[in-house]
């Protein structure tokens, strides 16, 4: 409490509001692949080490410049520059080998089981278009599915092989070969973009420049799409309406490709914001999947005093409300659907709503989050749980 030397009239604000989530970065991709080489400033090597790059001229003091020698071999460098020329801004990299390294699915696989212990949001290989067989390609693809499943705080964003120009048979190519698991926890983007020096290559590194951009300037929860390419000349596919329309929607598997496509005074616009999981209800928009992502662990992290709390009315109030003050937030940003908040949200917590007698003696505390992202008081439901004191 304040202290008043001397006598007088004194005015103090009291917040009575609970206490707010922090919200967690949304766009924070790791990048694998290879580089010019991998030294910081000491001259030592970071090579197989997440490294935090800001910027393209600290990538190209940690990393050096695009390949001399065939360069067609190697993305890793042009996929960072189309990053930064489409908005991205923090970015890991973890650098596998030089320009005189094969591109090998082991280390590749390595790297990605590697990037598991540092927090990013978004997951990118570019370099993986250059493995040897297809098979190894599509093992790789699959397993960053996977990675992304397991852990629930990461998107992967992925590339098809080089492009043939027959777009269905590409298209077919790529959907025989995804697993038909995790589907929700990845999108695809086609065709390849044509550089200013001539160089082809996948679209990932744009993409999650774009996210960044659009993350930054409307919100995660905006479809990123209908956006500009920035730092292409041209594309190695023309994608007309009529296939763009067979590639986002695939009646079978619902894998869904999103194309990129030129329009006349327009440029090059993403065309698509579906994740591969195109047929589910709830999880076909990347917008909604990585607005959950950022849901719950903005609210697993900023609840992570429960664990020292006993699990009792006072605990579950406390959360609700911080809870319910972060929701409000969001949708008065425009995040959730509704004109009022019991059409957009509610948090639930507490004995015969998320727990049970056993739950409460066991320690288990279960809170239940509904959002309405695609229409009013149409909830998908998010539950998750800490381990806390028994009461």
């Amino acid at each position: 409490m304040n202290e008043y030397k001397t006598p007088g009239v004194y005015v103090e604000d009291i917040n009575t509001l609970p206490p707010s989530v922090a919200q967690v970065e949304t766009s924070v991709p790791v990048f694998i692949g290879y580089t010019e080489k991998a030294i910081n400033t000491k001259g030592e090597s970071i090579a197989n080490t997440p490294v935090l790059v800001q910027s393209l001229s600290e990538y190209i003091q940690y990393f050096g410049q695009t390949a001399s020698s065939n360069p067609d071999n190697y993305c890793l460098y042009d996929s960072v520059e189309l990053f930064y020329s489409n908005g991205g801004g923090k970015l890991y990299i973890i650098s596998v080998g030089d320009y005189l390294s094969p591109v090998m699915l082991t280390t590749l696989s390595d790297a990605l089981t590697l990037s598991k212990k540092i927090t990013v949001t978004l997951i990118a290989i570019p370099d993986a278009v250059n493995l040897a067989s297809e098979q190894e390609f599509y093992s790789l693809q699959n397993q960053m599915l996977s990675v992304c499943a397991e852990l629930t705080d990461r998107f992967a964003v992925l590339d098809t092989r080089r492009p043939t120009g027959n777009i269905i048979s590409d298209s077919d190519t790529f959907r025989n070969n995804i697993t038909n698991d995790n589907l929700k926890w990845g999108a695809v983007y086609y065709p390849w973009l044509k550089l200013v020096s001539g160089k082809e290559v996948p679209p990932s590194g744009a993409i999650c420049g774009i996210y960044a951009k659009v993350d930054s300037e409307r919100g995660v929860w905006k479809a990123p799409a209908n956006v500009a390419v920035n730092g292409i000349i041209a594309l190695t596919v023309l994608v007309d309406s009529i296939n763009a329309d067979k590639l986002n929607i695939d009646v079978n598997n619902g894998k869904s490709i999103n194309t990129i496509r030129y329009f006349e005074g327009k440029g090059f616009l993403v065309w698509g914001a579906r994740t591969l999981a195109g047929n589910d209800n709830e999880w076909r928009y990347v917008s909604v999947r990585r607005f959950f992502i950022m849901i719950e662990q903005s609210v697993k992290q900023s609840t992570a005093w429960a664990v020292f709390e006993p699990n009792d009315s006072n605990t579950w109030v406390r959360i609700r409300g911080e809870i319910e003050n972060y929701l409000f937030n969001l949708w008065r940003n425009g995040a959730l659907q509704g004109a009022k908040t019991q059409e957009a949200c509610y948090v639930r917590c507490g004995i015969n709503e998320t727990m049970t007698n056993l739950d409460i003696l066991e320690g288990r505390l279960i809170i239940e989050i509904g959002l309405a992202v695609v229409r009013p008081a149409e909830f998908i439901i998010l539950r998750f749980s800490h381990k806390v004191q028994v009461s």
